[in-house]
């Protein structure tokens, strides 16, 4: 386009100048001398200029230079025709009009430059204020903060970082919409700026995430208080237009010189003093330390190393019994993974299931746990034994995974085992995320022959219509219950009241971490049908659970 302007012309000014050769070939000139014939050419070229400068103006849109381009070729036409002799310019009015353009161009031209010379100031600044600003709440963003790092630096002087996270944000804009969520981003900028000093610096940096510099620190107490403000701050709710919204922080707080001596550092260790706060929950702030480093070090080697444990197969199987409480005999078992690192040794699943969580990297471990449990179920029929059903622990992500089924059916296939030997346990809040979803997934693994366990019920939002509403076939009572079941008769009379109705809806009870002889009576006299737990046995490898099971050995006999 730009291309084809310039083109146009190219060709309009050497149709001009053909028609000024015909012209000096052809009329006659007074006085007839070169001076004339010279005056005129250069003219003719002013003239082409400013026809020129007018379509330019015309095309950015400038209306006053526009005008003052009109103006001033209307004067130099005038001049061309004076210059070719024509008597129309003798004409008083015209002369007039033509000679007054010149005033009126200068006017105009000089007015239009000025005010396209302001208004690229005003966008100059505007592109400055957008670069450096957050256009939802107005704050710095995160090439100011940089900026401002920088300056804080070089001034040498105590300062502190606090990187600041609202906590469960995604779930507010997820319910009650985006618009609902900037208008809290904006009520939270109000709010942090009234409780930190007229000298610090605040700026959001991303996303539900702030940065706030607290300069000129001797003390560390001003941190812990303006923190802690900011902290009681949040307690109280925000009021949208219909709605009243409670939302927590988390804060990590990095200091200078003692946490970092450039931007870099300093950024990464407040960033992760916050997440140490995510970790417990949120709602709270801590103050970055050296360990915190080495278990991130710690948490990034595990990430790295998980998906070469598979590669190297160091993932193992133990299994933990479940027992008839009336008859002390093992039922079927849970498959629990452990991590026999090559360097590290046994590594247990609190070290490496929430990393692997975090990363996404669980569905991968979770199928390669199907499958392993899968392979023994087979490793039994072939040596001619009768198989026992191993229940396997499946991810949230994983079962909302449309891959799920057909790699399940793919297992079977290739391993050549009955689905009835392989039962499912999830945790209640994987179904409360897209209930018709998972409710349809349960329902085919059910068609399948597949058994479904309800783990852990009691320790999240556990409500008893779950157990109406869910296709399952066993619930799982967590450890919390039992570990006080004999001492709180609060939780003797809630598990009295999920071991009835389970019953009532033919569900199958399972009560976890049984660990003494008294919570096993008392969980017969509540008429509570399986148990596991220590106090049967540990999990173990599979050769000492074959010895459980096909009556080599026995384990936890009960007196």
């Amino acid at each position: 386009m730009k291309n084809k302007f310039y083109k146009n012309w190219i060709i309009l000014s050497i149709v001009v100048l053909f028609i000024d050769i015909l012209i000096l070939n052809n009329i006659s000139f007074e006085g007839n001398d070169q001076s004339v014939i010279f005056d005129f050419f250069i003219k003719t070229l002013g003239y082409i200029l400013s026809l020129l400068c007018l379509v330019i103006s015309i095309k950015f849109k400038t209306r006053h230079l526009s005008f003052g381009w009109i103006f001033f070729s209307l004067y130099i036409l005038g001049d061309i025709i004076n210059i070719m002799g024509y008597d129309i310019i003798n004409n008083e009015i015209i002369n007039v009009l033509f000679n007054s353009s010149l005033l009126l161009a200068i006017i105009f031209i000089f007015y239009g430059f000025l005010r396209t010379i302001i208004e690229r100031e005003n966008l100059l600044k505007e592109i400055k204020h957008t670069t450096f600003n957050d256009s939802l709440t107005e704050l710095p963003n995160r090439r100011d903060i940089e900026k401002n790092i920088e300056k804080a630096l070089s001034e040498d002087k105590k300062f502190a970082i606090l990187f600041m996270d609202l906590d469960k944000f995604k779930l507010i804009n997820d319910s009650l919409g985006h618009s609902h969520g900037d208008d809290i981003l904006k009520k939270v900028a109000i709010r942090i700026k009234e409780n930190i000093r007229k000298q610090d610096y605040l700026a959001r940096s991303g996303g539900d995430e702030f940065l706030i510099i607290l300069n000129n620190i001797e003390d560390e107490n001003i941190i812990t208080k303006i923190v802690k403000n900011i902290v009681c701050e949040f307690r109280k709710p925000f009021e949208l237009d219909d709605n009243t919204v409670h939302i927590t922080c988390s804060i990590g707080i990095c200091l200078y010189p003692k946490n970092g001596d450039n931007m870099e550092t300093l950024m990464k260790n407040a960033d992760i003093a916050m997440h140490k706060t995510k970790e417990k929950q949120g709602n709270d702030y801590q103050f970055y330390n050296d360990n915190m480093h080495s278990q991130i070090k710690n948490k990034f080697d595990i990430a790295e190393s998980l998906i070469i444990g598979i590669q190297k197969d160091e993932f193992v199987l133990h299994y933990q019994p479940k027992v008839d409480i009336k008859t002390n005999q093992i039922t079927d078992i849970e498959a629990l993974v452990r991590w026999n690192h090559t360097k590290k040794g046994m590594i247990y699943p609190n070290e490496f299931i929430p990393i692997a969580e975090e990363t996404g990297f669980i569905k991968t471990l979770d199928k390669h746990i199907l499958k392993l449990a899968c392979l023994q179920i087979r490793e039994w029929i072939n040596h001619g034994k009768e198989p026992i059903n191993i229940s396997v622990n499946i991810s949230p992500k994983l079962l909302h995974e449309e891959s799920f089924i057909p790699y399940l059916e793919s297992i079977f296939e290739f391993t050549k085992i009955d689905p009835k030997h392989i039962s499912i346990e999830i945790i209640e809040t994987a179904a409360m995320e897209d209930k018709e979803y998972v409710y349809n997934v349960l329902n085919k693994l059910r068609g399948k022959g597949i058994k479904i366990h309800l783990d852990d019920f009691g320790k999240g939002y556990s409500s008893l219509s779950y157990l109406k509403d869910l296709p399952i076939d066993k619930v799982k009572i967590d450890k919390l219950f039992v570990d006080e079941i004999c001492s709180n008769n609060v939780n003797r009379t809630i598990m009295k009241a999920i071991i009835d109705m389970s019953k009532a809806l033919n569900l199958k009870v399972l009560a976890e971490g049984v660990e003494t002889v008294d919570q096993l009576n008392l969980l017969q006299e509540l008429d509570c049908q399986s148990y596991q737990g220590y106090l049967y046995s540990k999990p173990v490898p599979i050769d000492k659970l074959e010895k459980m099971i096909y009556k080599e050995e026995k384990e936890g006999t009960i007196v």
